[in-house]
């Protein structure tokens, strides 16, 4: 009887290592919870396979070789009233110019802080002139209707070129660009979806922050633009960042 093998004690040896256990419990869970996301939502395809690829290339929980997410700026998405979010808003400003043949006149920025948008003077106004011209009434009653429901803030820039100007309304380009400005200002406060007045500005800015060489007509047409931004967030919300509220507040 002592001669025959112990079957019993070679039942108790384990046939894989013990982290193994630990490690196909926490793939299942992951399985699991990833099965249930898909189930209980809509997939984007692209965002989808992203984050899928986060877990590619990981040898181990928590090893310093793990694939992390890569670090890049974060664009709000909330939700506005109608349902769309800021990036659907950017996306049917962009698909207004290029039904309207405005992508080499108007430049259009999603950023994290709001709206960034680049308006040439030729769809704006005349030469010489600060009176808001039909092409850019309908433009900026749209962008003004879509971004409506989360804008907080616009700032309007006004900007020529090098040329001198003198006339009896604007003796220089200071007067030619800050009028300018200010009929953005003033139009879009005409509009339904206009804000309180206290949250627009308008400011010119002459001919001294040019984007290209005033020495070309290429480069003079591009310096004589409106910027405007549509921001999310109000700076004026934080009264530590507002000089204005400091000024009142100092005795």
């Amino acid at each position: 009887m002592s001669d025959l093998p112990n079957i019993a004690d070679d039942d108790d040896e384990p046939s894989a290592p013990f982290w193994m256990t630990t490690f196909s419990d926490m793939a299942t869970l992951l399985l699991t919870f990833f099965v249930m996301i898909v189930s209980m939502s809509e997939v984007e395809v692209k965002k989808f396979k992203e984050a899928l690829s986060y877990f590619q290339g990981s040898t181990g929980v928590l090893a310093q070789d793990a694939v992390l997410p890569p670090s890049r700026p974060k664009v709000i998405s909330k939700k506005a009233k109608n349902g769309e979010n800021q990036e659907e808003k950017y996306e049917r400003v962009i698909q207004y110019l290029q039904e309207n043949d405005l992508m080499d006149k108007v430049q259009v920025t999603l950023l994290e802080e709001g709206v960034h948008v680049l308006i040439s003077d030729s769809v704006m106004f005349r030469s010489g002139e600060a009176e808001l011209i039909d092409p850019s009434r309908s433009l900026l009653r749209m962008i003004a209707d879509v971004l409506s429901d989360e804008i907080s803030e616009v700032i309007v820039e006004g900007h020529t070129d090098n040329r001198p100007i003198n006339t009896n309304l604007f003796p220089s380009n200071w007067e030619l660009s800050t009028a300018r400005a200010a009929s953005v200002v003033r139009f879009l406060l005409e509009q339904s979806s206009a804000l309180d007045p206290s949250r627009y500005s308008a400011v010119g800015y002459g001919e001294y922050q040019p984007l290209a060489s005033n020495d070309t007509a290429a480069g003079r047409a591009k310096n004589r633009r409106v910027a405007i931004l549509f921001k999310w967030k109000s700076w004026q919300k934080n009264p530590t960042n507002n000089p204005q509220q400091a000024l009142k507040e100092t005795p």
